[in-house]
Parts: C-alpha cells; structure tokens; sequence
C-alpha cells in the first residue's frame, strides 16, 4: 500500500509529514493495522521487530483520534528517557493541530494543566499517581497507547503497567487501546486479555543476520561467515569501525565490563579517526567533564575514552553525561559503546552490529544463569539501521566450539519467553490494594479480588483464590497500621486520612508503616541525621543499598555500636537474617551524610563506591522520602520535627552543611561557590548586600557576581 492511499482515511498534509520521514510505501504489520480497523477505533496488539513501523502506526492511530474530535490521548512509556524522545518526535508532528504535554517526575500532583492537552505522553507511574489524584480529564482519553508491553513481565516495572492497564479498561469502556512491542511470544493471550486484534509479523525493513563469534570468526546462520584480523572483541571493533565504516554497541553484563572494555578498545581504535574528527571528540570529551563542578575519577575515565570514539554507558552516568554519548553516536562521531543492559530500555539508538558479549548475569541468591531469550532479543533488534544499512548484524560471543553451537541452538533459533504477570508479589499487591481501596474502586475483599480477577494475571492463571490469603494478610496489616479501617457489621472498608495520603505518595504501605513507627521512636530518642538517614535507606525504594565488604564489617558494627541509641528502629541481631541488609543501610546512609557534609562526588566514589549517576538517583528518591515523611509528619500532628526534616531535605538536595543554608539557594551558587563565599566571610543575605560587586568578582567570577547581585536587588 503506498503512503499516498492514506488521504482516504488522514488529512493530506500528514500524508506529505510521513513523506518526509522517507516513508514510502507502508510495511506489512501497518497496511494490516489498517485492515483489521485502526481507523474505526480497534483495539489491537502489535508485536513486530524494532524498526519494522510500529510508531507509524500509533501515529495514524492518533490522527484519527485527535483531529477533528473531542477527547484525549496518552502514550504510556517505561523511562523517562523514552518519554522525552516520544515527546520531541510528536510535539513536531502536530505542530500546528494539537498540543502535546510531556507528564513525568513528581508523582504527588494532579497537574490541572494536563487537562488543556490532547496528547500526553507519561510515565506508568505518573500516570497511575494522576489516577489517584483524582485527574478528572482521565475520562476524555479515547486513545490508549502503551509502548514495550512486554514489560509486564518485569518485576520493578510490570505490576504497575498492570494496574494501570487494568484501571484504564475498568474506566475507559470504549477507549481504544494500542500496546506495541518487538518481542511478544504469546500475543494471542495478551491480545485476548485486552479485547483486542493481534498483529504479528517477523518483518524488518533492514535484514537482520545473527551470528556467533569465536576466536577470529563471525559465522553467521544464513551467511557466509566473516574473517577477522584480530580475534574477540577487538576484532570485531576494529573490523566494524576500520574495515567497513560502521558503528558499534556491545552489551556487557556489568559497569565494570563496560569501562574496561571501552578503555582497551578505545587504545586500538582513535588512531583510524582523521583531524577533524579528533578536535570534534575532544570537544564532546570537555563536555563530559563539565556535568560536574569536579570531575570524579570515572568522568575522566570516560572523557578519555570518548576521546578516542569509543564510550561506556551504565546506570552509573550522570544523566548528561549518557545524553551526550548517545547524541554522539547518533551523529556518528562515537563508533563504538559498551554498554549494560538499562541501554536497551532506552531511547532508540540503532547501530549496524550489535555485539551481546555477555549472556550471563548474576543475581543474589541464585548466582550467574544465562539471560532469558527475550532480553538478547531486546538487545538484538538495534541491529541495523533503517536509513543508512541494507542489513544489520548482532554477534553473540562464545569461548569455545561448543558453546558457539549451543548460542545457535539457544538463542538464535529459539524463541522469546512468554510474558507473564508479576503482580502477585506481596508488595505490589499491598500498594495497589491500598490505592484501590483509597480511590473507591474496591472497598472490599470480594472487590479486591474481583478487580485483579480483570488483570492480567487473572486472565492468565484463571484462579484469582492463588492470591485470596495474601490479600487477606495485607488488609489485616493496613487496618492494623491505621490505613484503613472496616466498617462496622460490613465486609466494608473505608480509607483514613493517613491511609489516603500515603496513597497519593505512592509509597509502599509497608515503608509507610516504618517511617510512622520512626517518628514515634524519635519522641524518646530524638532525631539524628544519620538516624533519619538510616531510615530512609531501610526501605524497598532505595534498594538496592551500597554492597558490602569484608573489611568495612567491623567498621560499621563500630558506627551501629556507637549511635545504636539514635537508630530510629529495632537493630537486628548480627546473627539475625536482616543484619546484613540493614548493615548495608548503615552503609548507604553514612554515604548520603558524608554528601550533606560536603564530601565531593569523587570521595564519595573513594570511600563508598557510589558512582555520580548512582549518588544522584539516591539523592533524588531521598528527597522524595523525606517529603513523604514531612506529609506524614503534617497528618500525625508531629510539628516538633518539621523545622529537622525541612533542612535536612535541603542538605539533601544540595550537599551542604546547616550554615550554608542560607546561600545555596540562590540560582547560580551551589555547593562549591556557597563554601568559598563562606571562606570570605559572607555567612548570610545580608553579608552578599554589604559586599562590593567588585569584590564578588573576584570570589566568583564578573558574570555569576552580576547575576547574584540582580538576584539580591530583586529580592
């Protein structure tokens, strides 16, 4: 079907839009949408390969939802990241139309504001929090897309996703609903779930060739096999980067494996790159050192391989810092990243060849085992890409014969795993029976287990009884904990106020609970930094926690032994199977006390080995604990402690210490700048009015002086 058949159903001016995305003809999975009734308003599950359309279709889905007609949209991503790529794509799309909102982060708002765009484009979580806020314009949303549906297969991610799906079916009777994926297994079940059509299709627009490299050979299934001048990784780098002009993304199992990598490829590959080229990497390098006032031992590390074309990417990386790797190597000038598996959850960043090196990973408990088929499918499908490549290749790594034939067998002919549910985990079932129970969807064991009778885990394992005790468990501990309360003489529940904030939070009932139980400790024993901090370290939202090692053991017994007594819960017994997880607490918190006291980023990488991007993730879900316990404390009449928490969660933000307070919050002065200020004598407001701008200048420099002076005559 040419694109140009579309004016039957689409505005010609898209038409021309999708043209210019040199967008000819429509892919199979696309003209089928349009055969089983995008453009009527069908509900349909789409599992096709990654670059085979499947954002061409949400898009002609949203044309015949918006245009023209009353009502909303939503575009349900997994990570912010991805959020913020749909959000510039579309914001330009509908340039003109409609407006596009972009709805992450604070997940205790009901952001009125939404309610004057058509398409929103959020988070799961944001958008479940909005639900429990009470957002009103939910209930125009014709259109429901929700993109990587596969994740309710994940612990973290999926119940969620589940959830919220489930809700939005409850809510939205005739809504249509899109869920896209590349790796569906069983999307007949999934589709049937959702009344839905399934569309399934192995599609891709740019030949994909698996292969499996040992020693110095790529032998690939259905091509001939390519010769290396080096053997392993290096030469596979060198022969894409070298030999054919392409680009590189290497999956490792740790943030370790990427860094080394990136560091011993990064000493083979700069010498191919020209002048320019060097000048410009050079350039991109300075960048990375600039995300922080003082460059930790790990920015230097990657400067200097992105220097030489080559990056790391992990969890570990400051948000900035991953934005200028991936924009580097989408406008070609990096070759070649190694990266863990979080870069395959993000934004679209498509390479010709794709090494999976590692397909082992180790979990606590259970040791290092072979990842499952959907995840190196997941990998895999960035492997070729649609405007430069004919084809594309991924490479799995193998250190013997043998181990080559069993990749093949395994992981090249084999299939995805089925997606199954994961909300039947005690925790997830406690929030969502909580937030259930808060917003008046299901008041009653029986309306409990009706409502996740309608989820997907209803729908696959048919006996909702499976989870009866555990739902019975957790409305006994959330009338215990004073959440909510039964109605006298009925098999009714109602929400208490505290129960309904807790709620709107999003917090865990159960870390809830700890905090109440902390505050309470806290009328005998006080409040202590390192108390507060422990704490918030203790609960499911922070984990995991800083590991631990066999030398810091008696150095953090000492710090338990000696502030036992500010410790704002029950210390376990060191023999006790909790000690080590709350030893790892310890641990964390005297890391996030060391940076209210003003440690750098690279002493906290020294002495904790917590990495920037690691710190200031901890840093941000703290500043979120310490607002819920602040909203806690409000509710429980605890205004004793107020004044505490307040500062204290400024500190947080900031990494300074109490006498700072006063200065760091002026735009411009951070931690650094407010210490030198300090030095000079100026403690206060009043002290930088007094002080020459002259004499500024030389403390900070003639354009930030300007701008605090204008600050301070401002105010």
């Amino acid at each position: 079907m040419h694109v140009s058949q579309l004016k039957e159903y689409i505005p010609q001016e898209f038409i021309k839009k999708i043209s210019r995305e040199n967008i000819k003809t429509l892919y199979p999975a696309q003209a089928e949408a349009i055969n089983k009734g995008i453009f009527s308003g069908e509900s349909l599950v789409i599992s096709t390969p990654t670059a085979s359309g499947k954002t061409l279709i949400a898009s002609l889905a949203m044309i015949n939802s918006l245009l023209g007609q009353k009502g909303k949209a939503v575009y349900i991503v997994p990570l912010v990241a991805l959020a913020s790529e749909k959000y510039r794509y579309y914001k330009e799309f509908f340039k003109g139309h409609l407006k596009v909102a972009l709805s992450v982060g604070d997940l205790d708002s009901q952001d009125p504001w939404l309610s004057q765009y058509r398409l929103v484009i959020a988070t799961s979580e944001k958008l479940d929090s909005l639900i429990r806020h009470g957002a009103t314009w939910i209930d125009d949303i014709k259109l429901v897309i929700v993109d990587e549906i596969h994740l309710l297969n994940d612990y973290s991610r999926g119940p969620t996703l589940e959830v919220l799906i489930t809700l939005l079916k409850r809510r939205l009777r005739q809504a249509q609903f899109l869920a896209l994926s590349a790796t569906v297994n069983n999307g007949m079940q999934l589709s049937c779930w959702l009344g839905s059509r399934l569309i399934e299709s192995d599609f891709r627009p740019v030949k994909l060739y698996e292969g499996v490299n040992f020693e110095s050979s790529i032998d690939f299934v259905e091509k001939k096999p390519v010769r290396l001048a080096r053997p392993q990784e290096l030469g596979i780098a060198e022969d894409t980067v070298r030999k054919i002009k392409k680009q590189l993304l290497v999956f490792v199992a740790t943030r370790r494996s990427s860094e080394s990598l990136a560091e011993r490829l990064g000493k083979y590959l700069h010498k191919g790159f020209d002048k320019d080229e060097l000048k410009d990497l050079d350039n991109l390098s300075q960048r990375i050192l600039q995300q922080l006032e003082q460059p930790t031992h790990q920015c230097r590390k990657l400067a200097d391989a992105v220097r030489r074309g080559v990056a790391f990417h992990h969890a570990g990386l400051l948000s900035g810092q991953k934005s200028i790797i991936e924009d580097g190597f989408r406008s070609g000038l990096i070759k070649v990243i190694c990266a863990t598996p979080t870069l395959a959850l993000g934004v679209n960043l498509p390479a010709f060849r794709v090494l999976v090196r590692d397909i082992k990973r180790y979990y606590p408990g259970s040791g290092s085992v072979d990842i499952p088929v959907l995840e190196y499918k997941q990998f895999i499908g960035r492997a070729g890409r649609p405007q430069y490549d004919k084809f594309g290749e991924s490479i799995l790594f193998a250190r013997s014969k043998e181990e080559a034939d069993d990749l093949i067998e395994k992981y090249i002919l084999g299939v995805p795993e089925d997606i199954e549910s994961k909300l039947a985990q005690e925790s997830s079932l406690r929030i969502y029976s909580l937030s259930l129970v808060a917003t008046g969807i299901a008041l009653s064991l029986s309306g409990l287990l009706k409502f996740f009778a309608a989820s997907f885990f209803g729908y696959q394992y048919k006996d909702i009884n499976l989870i009866e005790e555990k739902i019975r468990k957790i409305l006994l501990d959330l009338e215990a904990w004073g959440f909510i309360v039964k109605e006298k003489d009925q098999d009714r529940f109602r929400v208490t106020r505290l129960g309904a904030r807790v709620s709107q939070l999003y917090l865990d009932p159960c870390s809830a609970f700890h905090f109440i139980e902390a505050l309470r400790q806290a009328e005998s024993l006080g409040l202590t930094n390192l108390g507060i901090l422990q704490g918030l370290c203790y609960v499911d939202e922070m984990h995991p926690n800083l590991k631990l090692k066999a030398k810091e053991l008696s150095f953090l017994n000492e710090v338990v032994n000696r502030n036992k007594e500010f410790i704002l819960m029950d210390v376990p017994l060191m023999w006790d199977d909790n000690y080590q997880d709350f030893l790892r607490s310890i641990k964390s918190a005297l890391s996030l006390e060391a940076w209210i006291n003003e440690a750098s980023e690279n002493q906290l990488l020294d002495e904790f080995q917590i990495t920037p991007g690691e710190l200031h993730k901890k840093l941000e879900i703290a500043d979120w604990l310490l607002y819920c316990i602040i909203e806690i404390a409000v509710i429980l009449k605890r205004r004793d402690v107020l004044s505490f928490l307040r500062r204290l969660r400024v500190r947080i933000n900031y990494g300074v210490r109490e006498e700072l307070l006063a200065l760091v919050t002026l735009r411009d002065i951070g931690r650094v700048r407010s210490r030198r200020l300090f030095s000079f004598g100026i403690k206060e407001i009043k002290d930088l009015k007094a002080t020459p701008q002259k004499k500024l200048a030389v403390i900070l420099g003639p354009k930030i002086a300007q701008r605090v002076v204008s600050q301070i005559k401002a105010d």
